[in-house]
């Protein structure tokens, strides 16, 4: 609900702020958040009592997910669109990440967990790909991979005016998904000792350097931008204080208590969580696509859960 809240927030400013320069900034803001809290939980000791093993682990995690993953989002996005992008990559990382964390990761395996993932999947893609002959919708910017962080379209049809995937086009969706699934699989092996708190307090940080790394060595002139802008910055650091923040440590609390493969499965529906806030603040409409759409997203949940 946290993601789904600044996804709203943040949707006018990603049409006029480079994606990657928007989520890195959204996390360094975070990470400020992250540090208070951090100051305060008590885990300040795990740091210093974990291992070096640990702690490069959760930073790679967050290196992976944030620099190699959405990196790559941004290219199939805007190489191949959402409509082919957002559905491929959202299925190879909830499967990926519920194969890993039962194979790799023990964890406990249910059938209501592939059922209750098949049925949200099917919910999301009805609730953020319109339907043929409509015109593509803005998306939201959730805070985590596994919601499409950099969500950067072109405006017309769902499918047009974009080539034809290629075996380069399908390897780097297929890469997405594998980044994706290796960062959060991995923050779940790697964080040994750690809190929940502690091992957020080190990977949204390595996810903001990644990020602001990556923009700086390739868009400069689009991360000086927000800066002269105050309505821009202020609204960033706003959402990132508040909505990454908050987000990102409650996505490694998941991670570290309901385990790598439940996590993945039920922070995919942000965007259903961002509905209510969409029609209200954002003018969109409801219709029997969005509908059928949070049918299946309720009932996914429902079997994930139960």
């Amino acid at each position: 609900m946290v993601w789904a809240g600044t996804s709203v927030a943040l949707t006018s400013l990603s049409s006029r702020i480079a994606p990657a320069v928007l989520s890195g900034l959204r996390l360094g803001f975070g990470s400020l958040v992250v540090f208070v809290i951090f100051a305060f939980s008590g885990e300040t000791g795990d740091l210093a009592a974990a291992s070096a093993a640990s702690l490069f682990g959760v930073i790679v995690s967050g290196f992976i997910g944030y620099g190699l993953g959405d990196t790559l989002y941004i290219a199939a996005l805007k190489r191949l669109g959402m409509a082919r992008t957002f559905p491929v990559t959202m299925a190879l990382y909830i499967g990926g990440t519920v194969f890993g964390g039962v194979v790799l990761l023990d964890e406990a395996f249910s059938w209501g967990l592939p059922a209750g993932a098949a049925l949200i999947g099917a919910g999301i893609y009805l609730i953020v790909i319109p339907a043929a002959g409509t015109r593509q919708p803005l998306p939201p910017v959730p805070a985590e991979p596994a919601s499409a962080t950099f969500a950067e379209t072109e405006a017309g049809s769902a499918t047009g005016a974009f080539a034809a995937p290629g075996v380069s086009g399908y390897t780097l969706l297929i890469a997405v998904g594998f980044f994706w699934s290796v960062a959060t699989l991995w923050l779940a092996a790697a964080k040994g000792d750690l809190g929940p708190i502690a091992a957020g307090a080190v990977r949204t940080p390595a996810g903001a350097v990644a990020l602001i790394g990556f923009a700086f060595a390739t868009q400069r002139p689009q991360l000086a931008a927000p800066f002269r802008n105050r309505n821009h910055l202020l609204a960033i650091i706003a959402a990132g204080m508040v909505g990454t923040g908050l987000g990102s440590l409650a996505y490694v609390y998941a991670v570290v208590e309901a385990g790598a493969a439940r996590t993945a499965v039920l922070s995919a529906t942000s965007p259903l969580m961002a509905l209510p806030l969409s029609i209200l603040f954002l003018g969109e409409r409801l219709n029997r696509r969005i509908i059928a759409g949070t049918a299946c997203c309720v009932g996914g949940i429902l079997l994930v859960v139960l």
